[in-house]
């Protein structure tokens, strides 16, 4: 029987893990289901576990998002309520009723309570994202911006907004060349990145404008790939090409002035692009030690370099270097699995993607970046 009790205790570890992995990785993006279905397989063989296997099944038959993040959450909650009682060991059967989480009580629920709990750290992503997604899939063209800015702000929520922005078409035009003026700026790297897909005058006028004050990430570089006429507002026609700049590289300072220098260049680049290899091997004649050499690698802001990365097992050692080198929100995940505090000046230099999910760690430490943080911030100080 206690061999029992832990094998079923592994395999809900296993899908309490399953889901918050998919739900950091994004349901719509590759792969990002699998651990869902890896874990579906582990419960199946329990009876007891059956309304588990149930809800699990529908998400991944379903492809609407809002079912999918509903089902999760109860998944989550299920999971949470199934663990707390096999560890007293009283769980013969599961209670179906365990997949219905309870009503919270609130006197007056206000419109910025879950951002605000989010933001703090006070709740998790899963507990306030269905709170959020009705927030989002009740906003009208007409209404207040904040709901959108607040949820583009976080990585882990900006999915939903995006969602309600591209079902809009070509009504998000406007709302989105506001949003690319907001305080956030991850709302303005998120706005400007929807707003590539518009190539009307009025929308490349905007874009012009509001690029320049966009957090220079990695994501939206590379949607700038496939527009050649907003290139030029980062990497000047005169300017020398990243083959110049090999050619002519001797020492270690050379190589960290031409990093700087070329780093729009290197995110334009294509995936495969085969001056990345002729940059890898320049680095490897000038570095002798091997972390030395993957130091200096990660640095490099270019996808192929993450690839590397998780790849070669570097990430975990050097992974936050090259955050910040790609300002890739979709690493955040990975990033606060291995980092439990940041010093001040790694604080200083987050607050350039203004992430709202690092901002529990901002206000554990306290920290004066806060105010870099725009609406998410303003929401904090005003609750």
């Amino acid at each position: 029987m206690l061999y029992y009790t832990l094998t079923m205790q592994a395999v809900l570890e296993q899908l309490h893990e399953s889901i918050q992995h998919a739900l950091a990785l994004g349901l719509s993006r590759a792969g990002g289901l699998e651990p869902l279905r890896d874990a579906l397989a582990a419960i199946q063989p329990y009876e007891s576990l059956a309304p588990l296997a149930e809800s699990l099944q529908r998400v991944l038959e379903t492809s609407d998002s809002r079912v999918q993040l509903n089902e999760l959450a109860r998944l989550h909650y299920a999971c949470e309520q199934c663990l707390a009682r096999l560890q007293t060991r009283s769980l013969p059967t599961l209670d179906p009723g365990l997949l219905r989480e309870p009503t919270r009580q609130t006197a007056a629920p206000a419109f910025a309570e879950p951002f605000v709990a989010l933001f703090r750290g006070e709740a998790s992503l899963l507990e306030t994202l269905p709170a959020i997604y009705q927030i989002v899939d009740a906003w009208q063209p007409n209404d207040p911006l904040l709901p959108l800015q607040l949820t583009l702000a976080h990585s882990g929520t900006a999915p939903i907004a995006i969602q309600k922005l591209q079902s809009l078409q070509q009504d998000a035009r406007p709302v989105l060349i506001r949003l690319a003026n907001s305080k956030s700026p991850m709302t303005r790297l998120r706005a400007c990145e929807l707003l590539l897909g518009f190539t009307e005058p009025r929308a490349t006028a905007a874009l012009r404008a509001a690029l320049p004050n966009a957090p220079r990430a990695l994501p939206l570089f590379q949607k700038l790939r496939a527009r050649p006429d907003l290139q030029t507002l980062f990497v000047k026609p005169d300017a020398p090409r990243l083959e110049q700049w090999l050619a002519a590289l001797h020492d270690r300072q050379q190589l960290r002035q031409m990093l700087q220098r070329t780093e729009a260049q290197i995110m334009l680049l294509p995936p495969d692009a085969p001056i990345l290899q002729t940059l890898l091997a320049k680095i490897r004649e000038l570095t002798r030690a091997e972390l030395d050499y993957w130091r200096v690698v990660a640095l490099i802001p270019h996808e192929q370099i993450t690839r590397m990365l998780i790849a070669e097992n570097w990430f975990n050692i050097i992974g936050f270097e090259h955050f910040l080198a790609t300002l890739d929100y979709r690493l955040t995940p990975l990033i606060l699995s291995t980092n439990t505090r940041f010093w001040s000046s790694e604080l200083n230099q987050l607050a350039r993607l203004g992430d709202a999910a690092l901002l529990p760690y901002v206000l554990f430490e306290n920290h004066n970046s806060l105010r870099r943080y725009g609406e998410p911030a303003e929401i904090l100080k005003r609750n």
